[in-house]
């Protein structure tokens, strides 16, 4: 009876090292992973993977050289190990990327300005997300699936603004005001034609750049903060108030009495009261040493501190400070250098 027992011990012993061997060889079969000459179900699962973050590859289930080449540069496009190989870490990298993302409509979304957010297209939201018509309501929640690039950059500012069509306004005037073109304003609003009806509200898609990014000075950098006859330009010119001559640094735009005046580009506002001269005025930060000035206003809507995107109302345009008339003084400044704002309006 002992000598029984004791030999099914022994068998039952042998059993649990075998299985416990097994176990630790398909561990380390796992922890190997996918590799050259591999094939089948798991290689084209990583292939369909890798096509859906933008990659050219075929979906065949052969780990070929081709493919190893595109896993390396994957995982040398994401700090992981170089070898080819794709293991837990790769994988589990891969699988998070080509994600879809999960996007909650907010308050004055349109899908144009959400494909361009995501880097993707307009038809393809549709696709994704059974919809037939352009129409889309705040707590909407969309899937973005994951294409190109790998779907965008879910840090970028994007905001859209919002226009008031007025009596005379033409899509095209418009557009030039916003530094964009007519055909993007039409596909923001859906507009099969350039018939515009005063009253309506346009959406003016307009991107930002990216939290962290660094502002880019250049032709086109800044939208007009209004529109109006520009009545003084920068540089030298007779003072309008003592007739004297006197450098002109920035650009006076006469308006009416309470015209509203919008951000000429994101940024963080650093003055905001009574300048001496100046009257009411605002000074925005963008970064990279650039600032501009809004003088001369009648009200003055944000504070020091808040955060302003590009086309927000600020303030309304007066005649505070030294001044002859409703204005808005406009200026750039440059390292605390006034510069010609000419040059970066579109």
């Amino acid at each position: 009876m002992d000598s029984t027992v004791s030999r099914y011990f022994k068998i039952s012993i042998t059993m649990i090292i075998t299985i416990l061997l097994v176990s630790i060889i398909s561990l380390n079969a796992l922890a190997i992973g996918l590799e050259m000459d591999d094939r089948g179900e798991k290689v084209k699962e990583v292939q369909a993977l890798l096509q859906k973050v933008g990659y050219d590859i075929s979906t065949d289930g052969i780990f070929g050289h081709h493919t190893k080449e595109i896993v390396k540069d994957f995982q040398l496009n994401n700090n992981l190990t170089v070898d080819g190989i794709v293991g837990d870490n790769t994988y589990n990298k891969l699988k998070k990327m080509s994600e879809d993302i999960k996007y909650v409509v907010k308050k004055g979304d349109t899908l144009y300005g959400i494909a361009r957010r995501f880097d993707t297209t307009v038809e393809t939201i549709k696709a994704s997300n059974n919809l037939r018509g352009a129409m889309i309501h705040p707590g909407d929640t969309l899937y973005i699936p994951k294409t190109g690039r790998g779907g965008g950059d879910e840090n970028r500012i994007y905001a859209n603004i919002i226009h008031e069509v007025k009596p005379g306004d033409a899509l095209l005037s418009i557009a030039k005001k916003y530094g964009v073109d007519v055909q993007t304003i039409k596909q923001a609003n859906n507009l099969n034609s350039n018939k515009i009806i005063a009253g309506e509200n346009l959406v003016i898609p307009f991107e930002e750049r990216v939290k962290g990014g660094k502002f880019s000075l250049g032709k086109g950098a800044f939208i007009w903060p209004l529109q109006g006859r520009i009545s003084s330009y920068f540089g030298w010119r007779n003072d309008p108030v003592t007739g004297g001559s006197e450098f002109h640094k920035g650009l006076d735009i006469a308006v009416p009495l309470g015209t509203e005046i919008r951000a000429a580009a994101s940024g963080e506002v650093v003055k905001s009261g009574w300048m001496s001269g100046f009257g009411k005025t605002l000074v925005i930060d963008h970064g990279e040493g650039v600032e501009t000035v809004y003088a001369h206003n009648s009200k003055i809507y944000v504070n020091v501190g808040e955060s302003i995107h590009t086309g927000q109302l600020i303030a309304r345009a007066g005649s505070t400070g030294k001044s002859t008339g409703s204005h808005l003084h406009f200026g750039v400044l440059v390292d605390d250098k006034a510069v010609n704002p000419m040059k970066y309006l579109p």
